[in-house]
């Protein structure tokens, strides 16, 4: 297999004038994410099903040509299970590629059996074996093996065909609306500015805190977030969940206490001791007003029943049409819909199931709840 390695500034910008002819890109990322907050960008892939380019991001320091090409509405741009591509895209060139297209999506939407990986994917409709040896490989180190280049090249130059192939069989099933549409959305989301004002509400178990608590654990995890994108590091080095959890509700008056914390490590008690008790104590003692509202109770036990029902219905709604449940309704936006109704109704459509899922799922759920309202 042949590649044109790209490790400088020109060659990259030549390469671009060659991708601005096509109508469709396979895309991938290579990087190392073991002791870090932000993935390390290793390599990036591109294939236009004839030529493979393998990209040095450790050379190259002007990546517009290749932004403007991955920004292209009229290239489609093709990954495979691409949300930490995305993520590594987004975080070392602020890029989100668009249009785009997930062949992991495409491929449960086709009814291919479960969620597919890379290699399970070309062997099902190339009938290709390809090599996944150096899944584990380290990325940034120089110079590449001719071990890694080879994967790394097989990781999108077969991806072309698989894309073909799947939009051709969801034309003929005339799902082709349902992967651009969620595709479109998906940029979307991507694309908005990632500022979570309640990273509180995904700590497990935070519905039990009271309001004051939960302003403690507000504090205290955008402060965590904050601190591990400074320092680099993953969020249960500096402090997990259970810490937090266990924080908000003692709320300890002195850095000293901290050593009590049997999940708080003592040189992190050391560091950064005096800052959370700092943290605690301010939002301890911030106006109540300002303290958040205490968090949905999971669901009761008959409304967990409907929502057993909601489930069981989408799983026979997606066996008949031959796709994953999940990719017909998630768990999340289903209990949201629950909730804004129970017991009476209406029943409002997330954004999430609106578009295609319309018709085909939220409408038998509506009438679901409806039944079950006993209107």
């Amino acid at each position: 297999m042949q590649w044109h390695y790209i490790d400088t500034d020109g060659a990259l910008a030549a390469a671009a004038q060659i991708w601005q002819k096509s109508t469709l890109l396979a895309l991938d990322t290579e990087f190392v994410r073991v002791d870090t907050y932000y993935p390390k960008l290793g390599l990036v892939q591109l294939s236009d099903g004839q030529e493979v380019w393998l990209i040095d991001p450790l050379c190259i320091r002007d990546w517009q040509p290749f932004c403007t090409v991955m920004t292209a509405p009229g290239i489609l741009k093709v990954l495979h299970s691409c949300s930490e591509d995305l993520e590594t895209l987004k975080h070392h060139l602020q890029l989100v590629p668009s249009p785009m297209m997930d062949t992991q999506i495409a491929a449960g939407m086709a009814g291919f059996d479960g969620v597919m990986s890379y290699q399970r994917l070309v062997k099902a409709t190339l009938d290709l074996d390809i090599d996944k040896d150096e899944t584990r490989s380290d990325w940034m180190a120089r110079p590449l093996s001719q071990g890694q280049l080879t994967y790394a090249a097989a990781d999108v130059l077969h991806l072309v065909k698989v894309a073909h192939i799947l939009r051709d069989k969801l034309a003929g099933m005339q799902r082709l609306t349902w992967i651009d549409e969620d595709m479109a959305r998906l940029v979307a989301e991507w694309q908005k500015e990632t500022g979570d004002k309640m990273l509180y509400a995904k700590v497990k178990q935070a519905w039990m805190l009271r309001p004051q608590q939960l302003a403690v654990l507000d504090s205290l995890t955008r402060w965590r977030e904050e601190r591990c994108k400074e320092l680099d590091i993953p969020r249960p080095r500096l402090l997990n969940d259970a810490a937090l959890m266990e924080l908000a509700k003692r709320m300890p008056a002195d850095h000293k206490h901290l050593f009590q914390f049997r999940d708080i490590k003592p040189n992190v008690v050391r560091k950064e001791g005096e800052t959370i008790i700092e943290l605690i104590t301010s939002a301890m003692h911030s106006d109540s007003s300002n303290w958040p509202e205490r968090l949905a109770k999971p669901l009761s036990p008959q409304a967990g029943e409907w929502f057993k029902e909601m489930r069981a219905l989408v799983s026979k709604k997606a066996e008949e049409l031959g796709v994953p449940p999940e990719l017909l309704a998630r768990k999340k936006p289903l209990e949201w819909m629950l909730r804004q109704g129970y017991p009476r109704g209406p029943y409002p459509v997330p954004d999430e199931l609106l578009g295609w899922r319309e018709t085909i799922i939220v409408q038998p759920l509506q009438q679901l709840l409806f039944n079950l309202s006993g209107k």
